[in-house]
């Protein structure tokens, strides 16, 4: 017996290229004042030997605790600008090793009540399945779905800083394939009125031997006023004794570092 599944992959935040499709950019921020018509291009490349087919919708979008995203229907959020945006196509086919354009436009109000940054979710989601591959005796297709971040940011809004306001210790943990782990978060702040993206870099010092161990940077991006927890994993077999855990928030050189620190004990 053979079994049909259909996988779609949600790509967001960064470049697509994969599947034999590229579209650019991951991200678009529109500037215009009240009144104006602006547009930016969005760019499709078929690098296949099929035709590939793509459905454009919008969605409003936030992040949670942890910062990750939450998509709602246009129209439930305060923040959207999905009612601004057109598209020159909503459907878009592209033959292979072709590449197209097709230009968003945002149309922003004359009375808009608060001046603040706006963004929408912009979908494209493969319509056409690519050639089905055998695995297992399940028949499988594989499409894509696309997201691009869409902001609106008018002029004058305040750039703000990024600030911790917690480190906390939340002791060992399971994390996957059974492994244990030693658990840190830190609370984040966005004080400003734009999103911004920055790096958390930790750092673990055995303070009798002054030996560190090395942790893996994790990137962030914070919407405007918004606050999000960030959980990093530390080893969990270490000699015992006490550590200093260092946590680094670096979002970029137009901000000074900001430094939390905490003794632990393993």
């Amino acid at each position: 017996m053979r079994y049909l599944a259909v996988f779609i992959i949600l790509i967001c935040d960064t470049l697509v290229h994969g599947q034999g499709i590229s579209i650019s950019p991951s991200r678009i921020f529109f500037t215009g004042e009240a009144g104006q018509t602006v547009s930016q291009p969005i760019t499709f490349s078929n690098t296949s030997t099929g035709t590939l087919s793509f459905v454009a919708n919008l969605k409003d979008w936030d992040r949670d605790s942890l910062g990750s995203k939450r998509y709602y229907a246009t129209g439930n959020n305060t923040g959207s600008n999905a009612s601004w945006l057109t598209l020159s196509e909503n459907t878009v086919q592209l033959a292979p090793g072709e590449t197209k354009v097709v230009n968003l436009s945002m149309t922003i109000p004359d009375n808009m009540a608060t001046k603040r940054q706006r963004h929408s979710m912009l979908f494209f989601t493969q319509v056409k399945e690519q050639k089905a591959a055998q695995a297992n005796g399940l028949h499988m297709n594989v499409l894509i779905e696309v997201g691009i971040q869409v902001y609106h940011t008018p002029t004058g809004l305040k750039s703000g800083d990024l600030e911790f306001l917690a480190f906390e210790d939340k002791g060992a943990v399971t994390v996957q394939q059974g492994q244990a782990a030693r658990r840190m978060e830190v609370k984040v702040k966005n004080t400003g009125q734009i999103n911004k993206d920055a790096y958390v870099r930790f750092e673990l010092t055995n303070i009798a031997t002054g030996e560190e161990t090395s942790v893996d940077a994790l990137p962030i991006a914070m919407l405007p006023d918004s606050e999000q927890w960030v959980r990093v994993n530390l080893p969990h077999k270490l000699a015992p004794g006490r550590y200093l855990a260092v946590a680094i928030l670096d979002a970029g050189s137009q901000y000074d570092l900001k430094i939390a620190e905490k003794e632990i004990t393993y």
